[in-house]
């Protein structure tokens, strides 16, 4: 008997520890303004002027007429990595990457959040192979 008790107790706190901290209602949502986000900073690449620019000036410029957008991502961390003349982003929660997506294209590119894993935070997306012109 004691024995079924732990084994029920175990069970119990392992699935609870098991669960997505991420709910997919908030990550989805924040996917839409990531997507946003990418293809305007596209954009801002493609035809904008960022010689000298940071990269937070390039994302500010390129979502200048929508930046209550970016403020509903001001609590994670944005990687913006310019490849070639094509932008990708990623979205992390401290080391944690929670989302990557290509700005060229019209799907979203990489959801992590089902998965969160500790030191992810590295764009791993290669533009090239997402990208058709």
């Amino acid at each position: 008997m004691k024995l079924l008790i732990k084994l029920s107790l175990f069970i119990l706190l392992t699935s609870c520890s098991a669960q997505a901290e991420y709910s997919d209602e908030t990550m989805y949502d924040l996917a839409s303004i990531l997507k946003d986000v990418a293809q305007a900073v596209d954009g801002e690449i493609k035809f904008g002027e960022i010689n000298n620019l940071a990269d937070e000036q390039i994302i500010a410029n390129a979502m200048s007429s929508a930046p209550d957008k970016l403020a509903k991502l001001s609590e994670y961390q944005m990687i913006l990595d310019i490849q070639g003349d094509h932008a990708v982003m990623l979205l992390c929660d401290g080391d944690v990457a929670l989302m990557e997506d290509a700005g060229c294209n019209a799907a979203f590119d990489n959801r992590y959040w089902h998965q969160p894993q500790h030191n992810t935070c590295k764009i791993s997306l290669n533009a090239s192979s997402v990208c058709t012109e």
